[in-house]
């Protein structure tokens, strides 16, 4: 089962969330105007400072305009406004019980169950979803396995730490580590949103992470 680390803020995720994204081949370049849009600086989405609200409300704007965050559009339509964040840490044999978000790519990818674990077998079985070629995921599956494993957290969030979870950024990462399976690390950093609150956090989870 997920462990809970500790508790952070709305804000950190978005940081998280824009710092993975940034340098991203798929993503960067809506990023990039989403910046400019939001006059954002470079160094608020590659250093950020979740101290300064100001550069917070940046980041959250910066993420409206281009992933629909506080906009009830997109990738956040639908989306709970009042989860508890936390970075935690998942067992590597339960990556494969994340569930992708509900998008034709990923139905298509699993059969429709959503789950990565899905998403992985029909990867291995050279299955390729609108000439979209899974070179990426093997690209990173094999830095994974090579030890280089030093990447952003992946983003989660369900209604609990027991109930099914579901990856919001960090999709490719997810793949990957499914795929590099025994030679992924034995536990994945992660960012969890829960709509309930954990009962426990570990206390000591920045000497452990």
């Amino acid at each position: 089962m997920i462990e809970l680390l500790r508790e952070i803020s709305e804000a950190d995720m978005v940081a998280a969330f824009l710092r993975a994204e940034i340098t991203s081949p798929r993503f960067s370049g809506k990023l990039a105007e989403a910046m400019e849009a939001a006059g954002a600086r470079e160094v608020q989405i590659a250093q950020p400072d979740t101290t300064n609200d100001s550069d917070n409300e940046v980041r959250a704007q910066v993420l409206g305009y281009y992933r629909g965050y506080r906009h009830n559009r997109w990738l956040f339509g639908g989306f709970p406004d009042n989860l508890h964040w936390y970075k935690a840490r998942l067992p590597r044999e339960e990556i494969g019980d994340l569930r992708y978000v509900d998008y034709s790519y990923w139905n298509e990818l699993t059969d429709n169950t959503h789950l990565v674990k899905d998403g992985v077998a029909n990867i291995r079985k050279d299955k390729v979803v609108s000439d979209v070629s899974n070179h990426n995921y093997l690209t990173v599956a094999d830095a994974i396995r090579h030890g280089r494993h030093d990447f952003e957290p992946i983003i989660v969030w369900g209604e609990a730490v027991s109930a099914p979870l579901e990856i919001l950024e960090g999709h490719l990462r997810a793949t990957a580590f499914g795929l590099a399976a025994e030679k992924a690390p034995t536990v994945i950093p992660v960012i969890v949103g829960l709509l309930r609150a954990a009962d426990t956090v570990r206390a000591s989870a920045d000497t452990h992470e």
